[in-house]
């Protein structure tokens, strides 16, 4: 399991220490398609993945998060 890189964002120690803590990390420079974005991560659980490639079957395990976004100013909700 890659736990040093979160959606193509390489991330710190200190953030996957925290991450398998189960605490919430704030992730700045995430790519998306209208640009970059800051988002918090919170981990979710850990889910098994299998899938074929080549003929050859990979297995393996990989974090589920869920996004929150960071109020950014002169917002309002």
């Amino acid at each position: 399991m890659n736990v040093g890189k979160a959606f193509g964002v390489t991330l710190s120690d200190s953030q996957v220490r925290s991450l398998l803590q189960g605490k919430k990390i704030l992730v700045k420079g995430l790519k998306g398609k209208k640009g970059s974005y800051d988002a918090y991560l919170i981990p979710e659980s850990v889910e098994e993945f299998s899938y074929t490639k080549d003929g050859k079957e990979i297995k393996g395990f990989q974090y589920k998060f869920k996004m929150e976004f960071p109020q950014t100013k002169g917002k309002q909700g």
